[in-house]
């Protein structure tokens, strides 16, 4: 008997230490939505500390948070640390379009025709930062099509009519990164 009683105590232990330690960071959260507003505002000034010639990309309007988007960005982010993945589509198919929408951002409907559907979020991961993070995603370093600038900096088409935003940046110590970060910047609708 204190055989079998040694062994559920030790598996007791030992799932006990198997769970994920996630940790929400909303300072970080912060400083990124700070931080990118002011790239925003004069992208040109930001060239040579982000890498990467703005010099042509007009100044936008400043982001204005938004708290539905904010929850979606860290349950997000939160998800992508806990099952282990770094995606723009998760696990169960779903893309941030139809997320966003099931939490009551009310976005165009055919944008949620596919639930796969991403139109309005940039994710980072193992970066360390929310400046960092959001430096590395306008350099977009190995991103021919530079998706990550153009959706940060409101360059091209819906984009330059999305100023609502949320971020969600979670650090985990037994994940495959350290940190995830997804930052949504979205409209409900547009029409040039």
């Amino acid at each position: 008997m204190p055989f079998i009683i040694s062994i559920i105590c030790l598996s007791i232990l030992c799932l006990g230490n198997s769970t994920l330690k996630i940790t929400l960071n909303e300072a970080e959260a912060k400083k990124a939505f700070d931080y990118l507003n002011l790239v925003r505002q004069n992208p040109s000034k930001f060239s040579k500390e982000i890498g990467v010639d703005l010099s042509t990309v007009k100044s936008k309007p400043k982001l204005i948070w938004n708290d539905t988007l904010a929850k979606v960005a860290q349950k997000k982010a939160m998800d992508m640390a806990k099952r282990k993945y770094f995606n723009h589509v998760d696990p169960d198919g779903n893309g941030i379009n139809i997320l966003i929408y099931k939490a009551g951002y009310q976005v165009n409907p055919d944008w949620i025709k596919d639930k796969k559907s991403n139109y309005f979020e940039s994710i980072g991961a193992g970066i360390g930062s929310g400046e960092q993070t959001i430096r590395e995603l306008i350099e977009d370093k190995g991103i021919p099509s530079f998706s990550h600038r153009k959706h940060l900096l409101g360059m091209e088409g819906m984009r330059e009519y999305s100023f609502d935003c949320g971020i969600g940046i979670v650090d985990s110590d037994q994940s495959p990164y350290n940190s995830y970060c997804c930052i949504i910047i979205a409209c409900k609708d547009f029409k040039k």
